[in-house]
């Protein structure tokens, strides 16, 4: 096993993580604009329920696509673990955890469904009150724009987090009965690494006595870009302890 592939496997696994989460937050941002020209295009009809009807059907359309792109981003994820596992440390994934790795995966998109029928929602109900009153167009604008303004940010989190964590979760309970004692967090020290305690431990070692302790902390961090990466008796002393009371 070479400690500096696997890290480097990691990490292209975790920044393709970002890309999907970032892809994800733009196709987010178009539906919101897309469903808002349409909101503003019907205003004024006399049949509010049927313009809502009509958005409701544009937004669901849009978000399919999403839906289906993020599917085959899915299975390329699920194939970069397994030759990562493989490759570093001749860990073979079961069906069963690849079973596991896909229900994770449907969960995560239900969020994206329940993140996106909010904006929704709130769209239709907007529409269904205001359009049989004649609301002025100005106003309209200022309220649809006021809508959900966090919707494409909590829909790249809801990946970016989500897939980061499975990663995480996946690697440990596969290394976990292993036989490696230590574990470095491993990954970027630069300007927007977080303070504590990615600063603090990034290449730094952990015992196997401290693995659910780090790994549990790095369950709780979003967006983070480390990874916790096993290592070779005989690589110990290039990395310095790490501080556990951090956690």
């Amino acid at each position: 096993m070479s400690t500096k592939e696997a890290v480097k496997q990691s990490n292209k696994i975790i920044k393709n993580v970002g890309k999907i989460a970032l892809r994800i937050k733009r196709d987010s941002k178009r539906i919101q604009s897309k469903a808002i020209d349409k909101a503003l295009d019907l205003n004024g009809a006399k049949t509010p329920f049927k313009a809502s009807s009509l958005v409701k059907s544009q937004i669901d359309s849009d978000l399919r696509k999403i839906i289906n792109d993020t599917n085959k981003d899915f299975k390329a994820f699920t194939k970069a673990i397994e030759i990562y596992l493989a490759d570093n440390f001749t860990i073979k994934l079961s069906e069963k955890d690849i079973k596991v790795i896909a229900q994770k995966g449907s969960l995560l998109l239900d969020n994206l469904v329940i993140n996106t029928d909010i904006l929704k929602n709130d769209i239709q109900r907007l529409l269904t009150q205001n359009l049989a009153k004649g609301i002025p167009q100005k106003r309209l604008v200022l309220e649809l724009q006021e809508l959900y303004p966090a919707y494409s940010r909590n829909a790249s989190s809801i990946i970016n987090t989500g897939l980061s964590r499975l990663f995480i979760d996946t690697n440990i309970a596969k290394l976990e009965n292993s036989r490696f004692e230590w574990f470095i967090w491993a990954g970027p020290d630069d300007s927007i690494t977080r303070e504590d305690p990615c600063k603090h431990w990034v290449w730094h070692r952990f015992s196997k006595s401290q693995l659910a302790t780090i790994t549990a902390t790095r369950m709780t961090l979003w967006n983070c870009r480390h990874s916790i990466i096993p290592i070779s008796n005989d690589e110990i002393e290039e990395y310095p302890v790490g501080n556990i009371d951090l956690a």
